[in-house]
């Protein structure tokens, strides 16, 4: 029976600076280099290798092109804590 190779190293888990990037992404949704003009452009590569986001086309404006939050970049973005949600009855108020 034939395997799928598996990966040797486990993903790495974003930098401060990329983790900021996707939130960003995440909070105000696709973003163009002019609305994202104060993170390096190394910091947007390397979250576009990682397959994290991608630079596209807007939906509705076929030549404009933006930053888009994959589902990977959003995995990626929950597990490393960048989302942070509580459960609904609870504060983090402590008594």
């Amino acid at each position: 029976m034939m395997e799928y190779a598996k990966r040797r190293m486990p993903r790495q888990r974003p930098s401060e600076d990329q983790r900021r990037f996707l939130e960003t992404l995440c909070a105000l949704g696709p973003q163009d280099n002019a609305q994202t003009a104060g993170v390096r452009k190394s910091t947007k590569r390397a979250c576009q290798v990682r397959g994290w986001v991608e630079w596209r086309c807007l939906d509705l404006c076929p030549g404009v092109r933006a930053w888009h939050l994959t589902m990977i970049g959003r995995k990626v973005l929950n597990a490393s804590g960048g989302l942070r949600r509580q459960a609904p009855g609870y504060s983090s108020v402590a008594f």
